[in-house]
């Protein structure tokens, strides 16, 4: 290969030299490569020119002398900068009149970029460029002005400042009024950004409602309504929220003014964001507030005081409980069956900023009465012991009645109250009197036959002093009918009952004596020795009342308002433990049925002399081969009631008769006692009472 050819292959080959250069601060100065030396070829150089923000760069060239050539192909220096790219700058500056090239080159930005190249040959030599650069302010404001209200520009920057009334949003461009602002009082007035007319774009707005606690806030938008975007997909551009505690409301946008019919807490926020595009009117709330309400119900049965329809927070009411209930704090145990009832009569309660009553400790709960008082020889009947529960009392029949009113209710005061009189006096179980199972076929005693259990089980044995023997009838659970006579030597007895055989006696069937009341007016000897048993009729008291039963029970006195007359001929049964036939003491029950006789028939009788006194305290009965005998003095003489035949009724007590036995027989008319016998039982009574 030729040299020549050699030295243009290896020129070809050769790759420029390349050389990059940065340039900062506010000013400077460079130049191409050998300056004014002439640049050398195959030469690459850039430099990277960077002011601080805010600035703009002036670049102009003092010196350009580059190898021309049609479009700059061969040599030239090129910039760079955000506006554009500019074309290429060759030939020289000082030779060339028409040399077009400007002088100065600006960018608003604060870079730019210088490029210089050369080929690999100049036939000429050239000495290349002196180039100069500066930082210059820029006005923003001119342009691009962005700010939506004022824009301010300084050197090597700008800010953004708002109208009175109006806040700067975050992006710090545009204006807003309508962020961070609390409103506080209890009505007022809240609008979207320079409502009516168009609120601002990318914005973003914040409002809060604030009032005291224990208020509620009532809001209504004003039909003009105008916010960007389409509520059937959901708000997308423009969006309006409500927020009040948990609940959110919206978004709202569309023309149509929403409606919240709920009120809302004290505290409500309400948020406001707009897009960069679109003009809408916006929208006005009214806003007021309401107390708090607190409901009417309390507590279940509770009396308000006063009583209103509606209360508000801060409301203060006296509660109590309504008739036949009790206030209680739940902190205090309650016993239903205790006596001892802790309660409080009432409590003042306020309605409170959450619209609740400081009620969570207190309730109201039924009296309670307790257990109903236990019935003598009854029982009761009751499945609740609070108020206007009832409780039923029976007796045990057929041996007891009730006397009284069977039903009584827990009244408010906490008592068990007759439902009829509303008193709380107790009924009682009466002994049924004169119940028999006695056939109807009798026997005698003086010749009789004997008694069977239940057929006379008012017939008592009573023993005197240890020796002396007699009978008497049991009149209720608590009183013996018997004759004065019996105690003419001692008033020491011992009572059985409930037998019918003698031999069963014992401590069981014994009735313990507590007193023995002779009739005031009893005289046994009067002038000359005459006997002399008028008023022979005594009581005595037990010691405790005795259980009432088949074997056991009471005979009836006469009722005087409905009482016959005991005519000649009347029969009635007598009964005891008296001498028989035999001339022995029955060990078994004897009774007989015997008529009543007239007086005659025993004033007549063969009594031994002196005779004893006669009056009209005294009924004569008997007939041949029936008679009562010694040992039955005391017992009953008795018939059947006229108005009831299932019942027996005593009309006399077996008082004295002829030594011999088997005719007539002398018994106490019980009809002439009865105002005595009413009137010491009820003395005895009432003296237990007290």
């Amino acid at each position: 290969m030729p040299m020549e050819m050699w030295i243009i292959v290896s020129l070809l080959l050769m790759r420029p030299a390349f050389c990059s250069n940065s340039l900062d601060g506010f000013h400077g100065q460079f130049t191409s490569l050998n300056y004014p030396q002439g640049y050398p070829d195959n030469v690459q150089q850039s430099w990277d020119i960077q002011v601080p923000r805010g600035y703009g760069i002036k670049l102009y060239f003092s010196h350009i002398n580059i190898e021309p050539s049609a479009n700059c192909a061969y040599d030239y220096v090129q910039i760079f900068c955000d506006e554009a790219t500019h074309s290429p700058i060759c030939g020289n500056s000082k030779e060339e009149v028409d040399f077009q090239v400007p002088q100065e080159y600006h960018t608003t930005g604060n870079w730019m970029k210088v490029t210089f190249k050369s080929n690999f040959s100049n036939e000429e030599r050239h000495t290349g460029f002196v180039a100069h650069y500066a930082a210059v302010d820029v006005d923003e404001c001119k342009e691009e002005n962005p700010c939506n209200h004022y824009c301010n520009n300084y050197i090597g920057g700008f800010n953004c400042s708002c109208r009175p009334g109006y806040f700067l949003q975050e992006n710090q461009r545009t204006c807003v009024n309508c962020s961070g602002e609390v409103f506080t009082k209890f009505k007022g007035i809240i609008t979207s950004p320079n409502y009516p007319e168009a609120y601002a774009e990318n914005s973003e707005c914040h409002y809060r409602v604030q009032i005291d606690p224990g208020f509620e806030v009532i809001l209504q938008f004003a039909e003009d309504f105008e916010v960007e975007g389409d509520p059937s997909t959901g708000c997308l551009s423009d969006i309006l929220k409500i927020t009040s505690g948990a609940k959110e409301y919206g978004p709202f946008c569309g023309d149509s003014a929403p409606v919240i019919h709920e009120l809302l807490s004290n505290e409500v926020e309400i948020t406001f964001r707009t897009d960069d595009q679109g003009e809408k009117k916006g929208w006005k709330i009214m806003y007021k507030s309401t107390a708090k309400q607190c409901l009417t119900y309390i507590l279940e049965h509770n009396v308000i005081q006063p009583n209103k329809s509606e209360y508000d927070y801060k409301d203060i009411v006296q509660l109590s409980c309504d008739v036949g209930f009790e206030l209680y704090i739940s902190c205090i145990l309650f016993k239903p069956d205790s006596k001892q009832k802790v309660h409080i009569n009432s409590i003042m309660l306020h309605c409170q900023n959450n619209g609740t009553w400081n009620s969570d400790s207190y309730f109201c709960r039924p009296v309670n009465c307790g257990p109903p008082s236990k019935l003598t020889n009854g029982r009761e009947n009751f499945t609740s012991t609070v108020y206007r529960h009832w409780n039923t009392y029976s007796c045990e029949e057929p041996y007891y009645e009730l006397e009284g009113n069977a039903v009584f209710e827990c009244s408010a005061d906490a008592e068990w109250v007759d439902v009829m009189s509303g008193q709380p006096t107790m009924p009682k179980c009466k002994p049924v009197c004169g119940m028999s199972r006695l056939s109807s076929q009798p026997g005698r005693i003086f010749g009789g036959r004997p008694a069977g259990l239940g057929d006379f089980p008012w017939q008592l044995r009573l023993i005197i002093g240890g020796s002396a023997y007699g009978g008497g009838a049991l009149i209720s659970d608590g009183w013996v009918l018997t004759a004065a006579h019996l105690f003419d030597n001692s008033r020491q007895v011992n009572i059985h009952g409930g037998i019918v055989d003698m031999r069963h006696r014992s401590r069981e069937n014994q009735l313990p004596v507590e007193e023995v009341i002779v009739h005031p007016d009893y005289r046994k000897l009067v002038k000359e020795a005459q006997p002399n048993f008028d008023h022979d009729i005594a009581l005595i008291k037990l010691k405790q009342k005795v259980k009432l039963g088949e074997n056991l029970s009471s005979v009836c006195l006469p009722n005087p308002k409905k009482a016959s007359s005991l005519q000649h001929g009347k029969l009635g049964y007598i009964s005891g433990w008296g001498r028989t036939e035999r001339h022995q003491k029955a060990v078994f029950l004897q009774y007989a049925a015997i008529p009543i006789a007239s007086m005659d028939h025993c004033t007549g009788s063969n009594f031994e002399e002196p005779k004893p006194i006669f009056t009209s305290n005294m009924i004569c009965a008997g007939i041949s081969g029936f008679d009562s005998c010694q040992g039955d003095a005391g017992g009953p003489f008795v018939f059947k009631e006229p108005q009831d035949q299932n019942r027996y009724v005593t009309r006399g007590i077996v008082s004295f008769g002829p030594k011999n036995c088997g005719i007539n027989g002398v018994y106490t008319d019980v009809e002439k006692y009865l105002d005595w016998i009413e009137t010491t039982i009820r003395k005895y009574e009432s003296n237990e009472e007290d």
